[in-house]
């Protein structure tokens, strides 16, 4: 949160984007999101609660969803987020590596906007690139069917495992 508490004003004054931020955590936090909301009347929103109903609306209606976390060991919230069309931008850590590709919309491929480095402009710009690609309407639909057509099922996780031992000299027969 204190990467998106950095940008969010600057993000909300240089676009017209909308914004709501759902979950509880650090009261410092809250108050910040609640401040700014406050700023923004009608383009931000804090939802300072927990309510896995309204996280699935928030899923489906949104067009991309900002993980800049510090640490995530696994991350299923992007998941999910793929799973609605919802397009994530995330920093490329833990879990979040595994399942979010960058983004090219030269080569069609990729399924979502990545930085690396945990610093505010790293966010920042990453946000501005998701806005500005979010203009092209064909090619923001062909990065969210990509995203929703992800598998992170076990069965495919159980084949690419098999096809890893298998490519094991003498393991031919697992």
């Amino acid at each position: 949160m204190d990467l998106l508490l950095q940008v969010l004003d600057r993000y909300l004054s240089y676009t017209d984007s909308q914004f709501v931020v759902l979950g509880t955590g650090d009261r410092y936090y809250e108050t910040q999101l609640w401040q700014i909301a406050s700023r923004f009347p009608g383009r931000m929103s804090a939802q300072i609660l927990f309510d896995g109903p309204l996280a699935q609306r928030i899923y489906a209606g949104a067009d991309a969803l900002v993980m800049p976390s510090r640490f995530e060991p696994c991350g299923i919230t992007q998941m999910l987020a793929m799973r609605y069309g919802c397009v994530p931008i995330v920093r490329r850590t833990g879990g979040l590596v595994d399942t979010v590709s960058f983004h090219d919309p030269i080569q069609q491929q990729g399924t979502g906007f990545c930085f690396d480095r945990y610093e505010p402009l790293d966010l920042f710009t990453c946000m501005v690139r998701a806005a500005e690609s979010y203009r092209y309407v064909d090619a923001w639909r062909s990065l969210q069917e990509r995203a929703m057509g992800c598998d992170f099922s076990w069965e495919s996780s159980t084949a690419r495992y098999l096809q890893l031992y298998r490519s094991i000299p003498g393991m031919e027969q697992v």
